[in-house]
């Protein structure tokens, strides 16, 4: 048993790895495909990955991205001793991830590292197709439609209102810039001005993951970010992949939109951020 570092050569047993577990493994997928296996310091969502190896077979992932996350993935709970002898070595401020992945590795750090929130979500997949529709006069607009000081603010007021993150127009500019091709950004506009948005932030060759999902305080419960989260699936459905999202479990107004639109429960998902 041991753990070490990834590297290029690796990649075949990787891309094995995360094909036997595509569902759970769908950020480190969407991330390698995006930056590779080799650390680009440059680039937010590009890492270190340490491969966990039992009689010479993959059987778990570590990735440390410069954004400040770590994902954990592991098929063998043994796994767990040789992440954790890591992890307190290394610096991080979130540890994302299914709970079951994730709810043992920080229960462990915390004689070590102080947990400052834990939030407990329920991660969803949608298999089938629910079309939704607003009455009202609206137009849905990818972020390049928009005008860019509008999108700009717009996602500001939603990473800090909605999602309570530190966040500014420096990294609203990022976020846009630094996408993939299938990371699709849109927007909600009642009379040209945005009052939703919602992206997709992983893409895999079998699933897309919806996020940023918010409405303006103003502008709730009218049904605007259930019409963007079903047009971005029908997208996604079109292109024969699945959508995925989380959604914590104390938001019941949008449980029950996302389970209106098809979405059904997968697994439990857990975001643990320390204090550093």
């Amino acid at each position: 048993m041991m753990i070490r570092l990834l590297t290029g050569d690796d990649n075949p047993e990787v891309q094995a790895y995360l094909e036997r577990n595509y569902m759970e493994t769908a950020l480190l997928s969407g991330n390698l495909a995006r930056c590779g296996i080799t650390n680009d310091r440059m680039s937010r969502r590009a890492g270190d990955y340490y491969g966990y190896f039992s009689a010479g077979r993959l059987e778990g992932i570590l990735a440390f991205f410069n954004l400040g996350n770590v994902v954990p993935h592991f098929e063998a709970a043994k796994a767990i001793g040789s992440f954790i002898e890591i992890m307190r070595q290394r610096r991080f401020e979130v540890l994302v991830g299914m709970k079951r992945q994730v709810e043992p590795l920080y229960l462990a750090l915390a004689p070590y590292k102080k947990v400052r929130e834990c939030e407990n979500s329920y991660y969803l997949v949608n298999q089938e197709i629910r079309p939704y529709s607003l009455t009202c006069l609206h137009q849905i607009a990818a972020v390049e439609a928009v005008d860019r000081e509008t999108a700009l603010t717009f996602m500001v007021e939603a990473y800090r209102q909605g999602f309570k993150r530190r966040f500014n127009q420096a990294l609203a500019i990022k976020l846009i810039e630094d996408r993939g091709q299938e990371e699709t950004l849109l927007f909600l506009l009642i009379n040209k001005v945005p009052v939703a948005q919602a992206i997709i932030q992983v893409a895999t060759g079998r699933i897309n993951q919806i996020g940023g999902v918010y409405t303006s305080e103003q502008s709730r419960g009218k049904g605007y970010c259930k019409a963007l989260v079903a047009e971005l699936c029908r997208q996604i459905h079109a292109a024969d992949k699945i959508p995925t999202l989380m959604v914590r479990k104390d938001n019941s107004p949008a449980l029950r939109a996302y389970q209106a639109l098809g979405f059904t429960y997968y697994d439990e998902y857990l975001i643990v951020k320390f204090a550093v």
